[in-house]
């Protein structure tokens, strides 16, 4: 089927490209809907800087990246601030205090001005998607988000107060802003990156409210869903493999229209425990429309070749239907067509 490249946001390796590049040869042969770019190389720390290097520099990257498929390529990054960001000052990019630090300020104007900070920056250097802000609540402070400053604050309506400013600031400048991580990681202990992760104890429906509050004052783009585990929510798969939390709880029950984007597969809380062929079977089937595969907590230059492959297999065998990809693409086509 074609078009699947479009499903793939893909990270690589390369602060200058050339035509020779692995990167260049995924859009064009498999038209990948956008790549993340990252400063540190997970996979090889012995690396200067994965894609980030100078203002200029990106400013370049994203212009050439750019310029192989028509503009129409989302350029992402982790811009949270504070523990979370890749434009950092020794590459020359605005001091960013973290999202913590901001909610415990507790005023408008300065989230105000963070956020235009944040999206000014973006958009300067052509940068289209922001996997931020982070919905998490702050209830458990020995927790893997909140412990990193990563969360506004343990108020569900302040945060959705304050994330709105932060989404609006975004999207007045063109850049989609990714809310993250359904249904909520604020509460949980375990690193997803690193392994299972289960919030079954932990979590509950107050973590909700931030995203009712959004998705019922503000045109929401892009929600990100996290690898977590909710037994509550459903016995048998982590939410981003879950069909009851995506279909059921997120598109159902709170009525989201937009992209669901998956937390990188590769992360330890799903690569270590399910069949590669599995995890996209589940996460299509359950809902999910765009992949991030950072490719930087494993570095591998076929990734994309390879989640193509899996996918037309999974058609091929009847176990994802052409349907169900359309629907996807679909939401990725209007997605770009307003980022126009």
């Amino acid at each position: 089927m074609k078009m699947l490249g479009q499903m793939i946001i893909s990270g690589f390796r390369g602060t200058n490209l050339t035509q020779h590049s692995p990167i260049i040869k995924d859009l064009e042969t498999y038209d990948i809907g956008g790549v993340i770019l990252y400063d540190e190389d997970v996979a090889d720390p012995n690396l200067d800087s994965r894609n980030i290097a100078s203002p200029e520099q990106v400013t370049q990257l994203v212009q050439y990246l750019k310029s192989i498929n028509d503009n129409s390529l989302i350029i992402g990054i982790d811009q949270e601030g504070g523990e979370v960001q890749r434009l950092r000052t020794k590459y020359g990019f605005p001091d960013c205090p973290s999202w913590g630090s901001v909610g415990t300020i507790n005023d408008q104007d300065a989230t105000r001005d963070f956020s235009t900070s944040i999206a000014e920056t973006l958009s300067g250097l052509g940068i289209n998607l922001n996997f931020a802000p982070v919905l998490d609540l702050d209830i458990n402070p020995l927790a893997f988000v909140p412990r990193e400053g990563r969360c506004f604050s343990s108020n569900p309506e302040m945060v959705a107060e304050h994330a709105r400013i932060f989404v609006d600031e975004h999207m007045s400048r063109n850049i989609i802003p990714v809310l993250k991580h359904f249904p909520g990681l604020g509460s949980a202990a375990a690193d997803t990156h690193e392994g299972f992760t289960d919030i079954s104890d932990t979590w509950s429906e107050t973590e909700l409210i931030p995203y009712t509050s959004l998705l019922s004052t503000a045109d929401i783009p892009v929600i990100m869903v996290g690898h977590c585990f909710n037994k509550n929510l459903d016995p048998d798969w982590p939410a981003s493999m879950s069909h009851n939390i995506i279909t059921g709880l997120l598109r159902k029950e709170l009525g989201f229209e937009g992209i669901v984007v998956c937390d990188d597969p590769m992360m330890g809380a799903i690569a270590k425990h399910f069949p590669f062929d599995v995890v996209m079977e589940k996460m299509i089937n359950a809902g999910v429309d765009l992949f991030c595969f950072g490719n930087n907590l494993v570095h591998d230059p076929d990734i994309v070749p390879r989640v193509i492959k899996t996918i037309e297999s999974l058609i091929a065998s009847g176990k994802i239907t052409e349907d169900r990809i359309q629907e996807s693409l679909n939401r990725i086509a209007a997605l770009k067509e307003n980022m126009s």
